[in-house]
């Protein structure tokens, strides 16, 4: 499946009040923050690089990383997401119902073909 490039168009510059500092590059609502718990949960020890690139049924950039510690508490990560590419498909109804489910799964991720 080819993914969709979701890069919002360029309007004139009249059209809009926001400096060029302001402006995103990608619609509000394509970036998804993963507090440590999520982290963990995925199984990510490190911190990834900023513009690393990971896919999640969609190609996203690290945009944001931070770690921070406190003095009587553990410490936390925080790592956010910016979509940039994405496709939706529609699920189905019930478990094995979709026959190209697995073909999808070895396309985006052929290491894991077994």
């Amino acid at each position: 499946m080819k993914l969709i490039d979701m890069k919002s168009e360029k309007e004139s510059k009249d059209s809009t009040m926001l400096s060029p500092m302001m402006e995103n590059e990608y619609p509000y609502g394509l970036r998804i923050s993963l507090d440590d718990a999520t982290l963990t949960k995925l199984g990510m020890v490190e911190l990834p690089e900023i513009d690393s690139e990971f896919k999640l049924m969609a190609l996203c950039c690290v945009v944001s990383v931070s770690q921070h510690e406190r003095k009587d508490d553990a410490p936390s990560r925080h790592v956010e997401l910016q979509i940039e590419q994405m496709i939706m498909v529609k699920a189905a109804e019930e478990e094995g119902e979709d026959k190209g489910e697995d073909d999808t799964a070895k396309g985006m991720y052929p290491s894991m073909a077994a």
